[in-house]
This record gives structure tokens, C-alpha cells and sequence, in this order.
């Protein structure tokens, strides 16, 4: 993002390039702590058969300590100074999704790994260890070492909106207003059926994330109301539930997200870009799948926490170019696969909830362990060697007769589609699996019409 002339906000349209060198310094460093460490040589292993998940994708940091010929290495690969501290720096890179490294002030032998979960304390209970956890509940940053073997010292750690390195401590009064926060969004009104009880839950909605950012900032309200997102989602989602309990059963929870997608209807769109702006997240590219596809998105990104959105509407073709986040959209002849979905389910943010949650994982692995566990993959519409995606077969979720009846009384659907509707349902969410390689930050956008196209409605229905 930056500012033109008259001060107002530009959006930069990414061309996010592989990094495959940055992303093997980061490899180096993993591989050398896990030859070194046979805990972390377990978890490793443990991932892999027991969650279809890479250990690299849970690395939060690696630690190391200063050398010029390091320093050297992370200019050629593209990394820059994030932060500065008296004791170290962090790097991070801007055109990759990759941890961050660490770098001590003094050259010391020894390395650190930091292993990123939603709670350690989860993560200590499943494997009966007994440690100090520095850092209070829920604060900003926290961490517990957990094994300390040949010179590697192996952390688990927990990250709520800060690129700081030191555990943070909250007084009484801060703790009960991050309970405060997480009770007002959980308990919101969402559960709407009719367009005026929409447009009142999106404003509620709004003021309510005004409101958890007085209580607790930006970056930790995001974490808060996406860490709900996903409980909601999750909650109507069986292939999330059943993944989610395959990385509760080693204490990981969800700290392996990518991305969360909602989805919109054309009226709100704005509404709800604005929202997620109020809690800190800035446009970054915009997402459009061609004139045949009739939807776009805009990729929305936190730069204090990894939280990454895509937003999805219905889009004209002669709005390719036009910025359509913070545009009022106006109704189009016929509703989209995105606008159909929102008319059956109600808006994303509202009670549909999230259409999908996308985190990363090993491709195939995956695909072969959750149908052995009932659970089927779509074709996959990304397949190189650095992004593979794919979502499981849909739920299929009930629709209000109100809604069916409405959209029949306005020429959205047919006859023999509100019938469909009524008696089966109509495809609701999904999980996504995806992989990257070689620190690719970017998503497909050739290939996607595809699998959107099989996620209308009207194209697939079963029994409920």
C-alpha cells in the first residue's frame, strides 16, 4: 500500500515471485536443528504420519547468532531488518512466506527453533511435559523451551501480534478485556434470515470490532475474531473437524492456516472490507479470474500478524479494473456463485460463516489420509511444484424457506431449483488443503474459475 498525492490509499498489485533460494537458507537451518535434536527429529515425524502436515510450515523463527558472512547471505536472499532491539534483530522476508530469522548481537554456537501453536499449554499436556511457559495467558507473545539437545534449543511458542522475541506480561485488567473481546464477537448477532436483519448485523458488526479494538488493539483483536471465524467454521465443517482433531491429538491447533476466505453479496461487499480495515488489515492484490468467471477477490493481509484473507464477490467484467473493495457495488441481472451462496447460507460474516479454511499441508498426504477417513478431495485447481490446492467435497448445509422462496419470487433460481434446494440443501464449505515450495506468497489465479464454477449451487446438490 502507499499514499498518492491527495493522500489517499493506492493498492500495489502483487507479482509474487518463487524465492527458492531464501526459502533454502530457512531449510538449512530446520534440517541442522532436527539432525541435531531427535525431539524435534520426532515432531517431525509425528507431523508427517499423524497430522499430513510439514514441520517447516510450524517454524514461527530460527535463531542464530551474528556473522558477517550470515549478514551477507540475507541481503543476496532478499531478507530485511523488521526489528531492532539491543540484543537482536529480526529478518523477515516481504516477498516470501517464510519465518523469520532471528539474529543474535553476539556470535554463539548454539540454535534456536520456535515452534508456532495456538496453545502450549495444549501442546505440554498431550505429551505430559512439565515446564515454565514464559509469558501470561493470551498475551502477545509466548513461549516454553522444550528441549535442549546438542546445541539446539527447541521452543514452542504462541504469537498474537508482535514480531517481538520477548515474553509479554498482562495485568489482571488487560487479560479480563481480551475475555471481554472474544465474548462480544462470539455472542454477536449473526443468525439472520431477511435483508433487513442483515444489513442491521453488518452494522453491529462493524461497531463491535471498533469496539474490540478500543478494548484490545488491532493486531490482537484480528486474532481474536479470526481465531472465532474458524470456531464457527469449524463447527459446520466435518472434514475441519476431523483434521482439527488429528492436530489437537499433538497439540498444534490451527497455527497452520494460510488463508480465510469469506464470502459477500455485492451490497455488503464494502461493508466488509471495511471491517477487517478497522482491525488492521491492508488491500494487497486484487484478485480477478476473467470475464467467464463472474467473481473476483481482494487478498486482505495483516502486517503485525500471519493472518491472511480472501474476500470474495460477484463481479461484472468491466470491473476488472476498478477497486472494487471500496466501491459500492451496485445489483447485478443475476446472481453469481458467490451472491447465490450468500442469498442460500447468508453472508459470510454473518451466518454462513467462512466458506473455507486453507492451511498448508502435505498435498497428496493429505488427500490419501482423509479419505481414509470418509473424506474426499476435489480435482485439485493448482498443481505445480511450488502450490498445489484442492478442497474437499462440500457440506451440504439446510436452507431457510424464506430464502428459497425470496429467491424464486425474484427470478434468481428456477422452480426445480428451489425445489432442489428445499428437499436436499445446497453445498455449503469446505477445507482446503494447500501446499507451497520455495516460499511462493501468491495464489493461482488461471485455473480457479474452474473449481469455483463447482462450487455454485446450482450445480451440485445431494441428499441432506
Amino acid at each position: 500500500m502507499k499514499q498518492d498525492m491527495a493522500g489517499q490509499i493506492v493498492q500495489i498489485q502483487c507479482a509474487w515471485q518463487r524465492q527458492p533460494e531464501a526459502a533454502k537458507l530457512i531449510e538449512r537451518y530446520v534440517d541442522e536443528c532436527v539432525n541435531k535434536n531427535s525431539f524435534l527429529s520426532n515432531l517431525r515425524e509425528d507431523l508427517l504420519t499423524l497430522t499430513s502436515t510439514r514441520l517447516f510450515d510450524w517454524v514461527d523463527h530460527i535463531e542464530v547468532g551474528y556473522s558477517n558472512e550470515l549478514d551477507s547471505e540475507l541481503q543476496i536472499h532478499g531478507f530485511t531488518r523488521e526489528l531492532a532491539t539491543p540484543l537482536y534483530c529480526t529478518f523477515q522476508h516481504a516477498g516470501a512466506q517464510l519465518p523469520r530469522i532471528v539474529v543474535k548481537d553476539e556470535s554463539h554456537p548454539f540454535l534456536s527453533i520456535g515452534i508456532l501453536v495456538e496453545s502450549i499449554a495444549d501442546f505440554l499436556m498431550v505429551r505430559g511435559l512439565s515446564t515454565w511457559i514464559e509469558g501470561s495467558p493470551l498475551s502477545l507473545f509466548r513461549r516454553a523451551l522444550v528441549s535442549k539437545e546438542n546445541g539446539v534449543f527447541v521452543y514452542v511458542v504462541e504469537r498474537r501480534g508482535t514480531p517481538l522475541m520477548e515474553p509479554t506480561h498482562m495485568k489482571d485488567e488487560e487479560l479480563a478485556k481480551i475475555h471481554m473481546a472474544y465474548e462480544k464477537w462470539q455472542t454477536r448477532p449473526r443468525n439472520f434470515d431477511d435483508d433487513e436483519g442483515e444489513e442491521d448485523g453488518l452494522r453491529h458488526a462493524i461497531s463491535t470490532a471498533e469496539e474490540i479494538v478500543e478494548l484490545v488493539g488491532q493486531a490482537m483483536g484480528a486474532t481474536i475474531v479470526l481465531d472465532v471465524e474458524r470456531r464457527c467454521w469449524q463447527a459446520k465443517n466435518r472434514a475441519g473437524q476431523l483434521q482439527k482433531n488429528r492436530q489437537d491429538h499433538l497439540g498444534m491447533g490451527w497455527a497452520n492456516h494460510d488463508h480465510h476466505t469469506f464470502r459477500s453479496s455485492r451490497k455488503y461487499f464494502r461493508s466488509l472490507v471495511r471491517l477487517f480495515e478497522i482491525l488492521g488489515f491492508h488491500c494487497r492484490e486484487r484478485f480477478y479470474a476473467g470475464k467467464e468467471a463472474g467473481w473476483g477477490a481482494q487478498v486482505m493481509e495483516h502486517p503485525q500478524v500471519r493472518l491472511v484473507l480472501f474476500l470474495d464477490v460477484d463481479l461484472a467484467p468491466d470491473e476488472i479494473n476498478v477497486d472494487f473493495a471500496h466501491h459500492l457495488l451496485g445489483d447485478l441481472p443475476k446472481l453469481g456463485t458467490i451472491g447465490l451462496w450468500c442469498a442460500l447460507h447468508g453472508e459470510s460474516i454473518l451466518k454462513g460463516g467462512m466458506h473455507h479454511l486453507e492451511a498448508q499441508f502435505i498435498f497428496e498426504k493429505l488427500t490419501q489420509d482423509l479419505q481414509a477417513m470418509g473424506v474426499e478431495m476435489m480435482g485439485p485447481f493448482s498443481d505445480f511444484p511450488y502450490l498445489k490446492q484442492a478442497f474437499t467435497h462440500g457440506e451440504i448445509w439446510k436452507v431457510a424457506p424464506q430464502r428459497v422462496r425470496r429467491l424464486l419470487s425474484q427470478n434468481y433460481i428456477t422452480k426445480e431449483e428451489s425445489q432442489r434446494f428445499l428437499v436436499h440443501g445446497a453445498l455449503g464449505s469446505h477445507l482446503e488443503n494447500l501446499q507451497r515450495h520455495d516460499g511462493y506468497k501468491g495464489f493461482n489465479q488461471k485455473n480457479v474459475n474452474v473449481i469455483i464454477k463447482k462450487t455454485d449451487p446450482r450445480e451440485f446438490t445431494s441428499a441432506a
